[in-house]
Parts: structure tokens; sequence; C-alpha cells
């Protein structure tokens, strides 16, 4: 007999709705899974209950994602190396400048080097759009606002054929370094009317620390390391955008936005933040301790690719204390090295070898996202290039778990 106000549904109905055998049916039944109302012969199921399994057995049904494979001739990730084209990153960091590496990777050839330029006029009018910004904001924030500048000042920028892009990609770069605000009185003076090298234009952008040779060449090293590092989530989002034809700015304009998110660039904000309490005078081991006890991760250290040490930081690290032996940063840094090495926990990564670069150059807040950004615009077009080339199909779908309408 039906209760008042509910619904039933037969054996046979419960399977074609369950998408099962009659047998199993009644052995959801006998688990307790559900409960069966009238006799053996007529045996009556509540729809509601039916509809709550079936839900419950969408989610659970639910497939582990496959690992997203895409080939690439561009960057190797190993647990102890990271090779650019079949080249050490490790070593072109201490041989080679940015630019070149930066062609490199776009698959350049030495004799068709050409130097990184922006239009004037797009990068004066990127840093009077960047003027109107706060103060106080992120440097990461104002790299986005000028490749939005830089793109809406181009109008051959959706020609996506190699020579056009890796053209585009040169001037991109160096405006997303002339449109910063520049942060240090030095300027750099052009020779023989070739522009200045990027590392060298960046550093006055972000301090105004006097930049001798050696210095702009730890900051030069540091952007090589961060050129590319194989398919990182932004760089994910980028291939996306390039697959379905976005401009190069629209692609850098979406990496731009992935790496501000909290899970990605900002883990090296986070470790400027955790030096600046060190350097303060706080204990670091009750510094690490307050993150462990709120179960954060320590920013700047451990990392998913390289299970050991990240390769990268190490070659950092020791320039930046080459360069920069006197300053409260390297300290703090080997402080804090120190009591993670005590304890067994993570090694440094390349986040917290930026931060540390950053706080001994006495760059500005947040200035680790901005270099890492610049940095990363090359990696981000070399990918772009790959998929305007081959797009990639991304066989993604849609998998619906929630509420369906009533039986």
């Amino acid at each position: 007999m039906k209760a008042p106000g509910r619904q039933f549904l037969s054996a046979n109905e419960v399977a074609r709705r369950l998408g099962v055998k009659l047998d199993t049916v009644y052995a959801y039944v006998s688990r307790g899974l559900l409960t069966r109302h009238g006799s053996d012969k007529q045996s009556r199921f509540e729809a509601e209950q039916v509809e709550r399994l079936a839900v419950r057995g969408r989610r659970n049904a639910v497939p582990k994602p496959a690992a997203l494979i895409i080939t690439t001739e561009l960057t190797e990730v190993t647990a102890d190396a990271v090779h650019y084209r079949g080249q050490s990153a490790l070593t072109l960091a201490c041989s080679a400048p940015f630019e070149r590496v930066a062609e490199w990777l776009w698959g350049v050839p030495p004799e068709a080097a050409q130097p990184f330029a922006a239009p004037k006029a797009a990068v004066a009018l990127a840093r009077s759009v960047s003027a109107a910004l706060p103060d106080d904001a992120a440097p990461l924030e104002r790299l986005r606002v000028i490749a939005s500048v830089l793109g809406s000042t181009d109008p051959l920028r959706y020609d996506t054929s190699p020579g056009p892009v890796v053209a585009t990609a040169r001037a991109l770069i160096a405006g997303l370094v002339e449109g910063l605000p520049r942060a240090g009185a030095h300027a750099t003076a052009a020779r023989g009317g070739a522009p200045e090298p990027l590392a060298q234009r960046l550093f006055t952008q972000l301090t105004s620390t006097r930049p001798s040779v050696a210095r702009v060449r730890v900051l030069d090293a540091a952007m090589v390391l961060c050129a590319d590092h194989a398919l990182s989530p932004s760089t994910l989002a980028v291939r996306i955008a390039a697959s379905q034809r976005a401009d190069p700015y629209g692609v850098v304009q979406t990496g731009l936005g992935a790496l501000s998110g909290a899970l990605h660039g900002a883990a090296s904000l986070s470790a400027e933040e955790l030096l600046a309490e060190v350097e303060a005078g706080a204990d670091p081991a009750h510094v690490i301790g307050a993150r462990l006890r709120r179960g954060e991760r320590i920013p700047g250290f451990g990392h998913a690719l390289h299970q050991q040490a990240d390769p990268r930081a190490p070659v950092l690290l020791s320039l930046v204390r080459e360069n920069f032996q006197s300053k409260r940063a390297v300290r703090a840094a080997d402080a804090v090295q120190a009591v993670m090495r005590a304890r067994n926990l993570p090694a440094p990564n390349i986040d917290w070898a930026l931060a540390v670069f950053v706080r001994a150059a006495g760059m500005a807040h947040g200035a680790s996202e901005a270099l890492m950004a610049i940095a990363r615009t090359a990696g981000w077009i070399a990918h772009a290039l790959e998929e305007y080339k081959a797009p990639s199909k991304f066989p993604w779908q849609a998998l619906y778990v929630g509420p369906r309408p009533s039986l």
C-alpha cells in the first residue's frame, strides 16, 4: 500500500533508473542501500531513495582523471634537472643572457637574434595607465594592465605565424619591463643606439640598489631559470588559449591570470613575507612552527616535480650569496634553511630562491612574482608557437552530478 504523498517504483523501474540488473537491485536491499516495500511479488521502492542512490552512484563513478599528455620539444623536467631543447637550464643560467635563451626556446637560430625593443608610444601609454593604479598595486597586477595596454596598441597582433609571433614576443617582453614604474634612479644608457640588456633594464625598475654588473647578472640568471618549467598550471592555461588561436597578448594575459592565483605565483610572495619576518628579528623556528600549526605548507620549500630538491634553487642561491654576502636577507635565509634541514623538512625551491634574491637586492614587495611573470612569458610564447603550429585536442568533458528533475 502506497504511503500518502510518496512515489514508488517497481523493481524493474529501479533497475532501469540505476542502470543495473534486477539481481543487483535486490543486492542493494540486502546491503541496506534500498528499502523494499510490499510483497516479494509486488516489491516497491521509494522513488526519492532510488534517486539519492542514483546521484551517489554517479558521484562515486566519476572516473579518475587520466594524465594529460602534451607532446613538446621545449622543456624536459626530471627529478634533478631542467633542460630547454636539450640544453641544461642550469648551465644556460650561468652562461647565456635571458634574451638568447628565450630565442632558443622559440627556435630562433643564433644568427637571427635581434634586440628586445618595444614601441616607445606603446610603452608611454602603458606607463601612464600603470601610473593611474593605486600606489600599493602589486607589480604583478601592473604587468596584467601593461600587457593589456600593449596589446590594444598593436593592430597586427592577430598574426600567429612564427615570424610575427617572435617579433611580437620581443616587443611584448621589453614592454612589460619598461612599462613598470622605475624604482631606481640609475638610468641605463643605450650603447650605439641598441637597447640595454633586459636584466639591466628590469633591475632599475624593481630596485633603487645600484646595478653592478655582477648583480645584474644574478637577475639575468634568475630569469633564465624561470623561463619555462614544462606544463605548469599557467602554461597549460596558455596552451588552451593558444589552441583556440588567441593572439600572443591574449595568451600572455591568460598566463598572468593563472600565475596570479594563490596556489601558483603567489608562493614566492608568501616566501618573501616569511623571510621578512625573520629579517625583522623573529625566531625562524617559531615562524615555521606557526605555519605548521595552522596547517600551512612552508612557502618556498618542496616541489611536486622535484621530489628531493629543486635543482634551480641552489644555483640562484649560490649566486645571491656571492654577490650579496653582507645582506640581512641572506643571513635570514640561511637561518630558515638550517631549521628546515635540521627537521628533515623539504628543500628550498625556486620560489624561495627568488624571494631571497629580491629581498637581498632591496627590490619592491612582490618583485619575485613580477620577475617570474616576465621570465615565464618567454616559455608561454614558446608553448603558444607549438599550439599555433599543431593545436592540441583537449578531450575533456563535463560529468554532471547535480540534481535532476523529480520523477
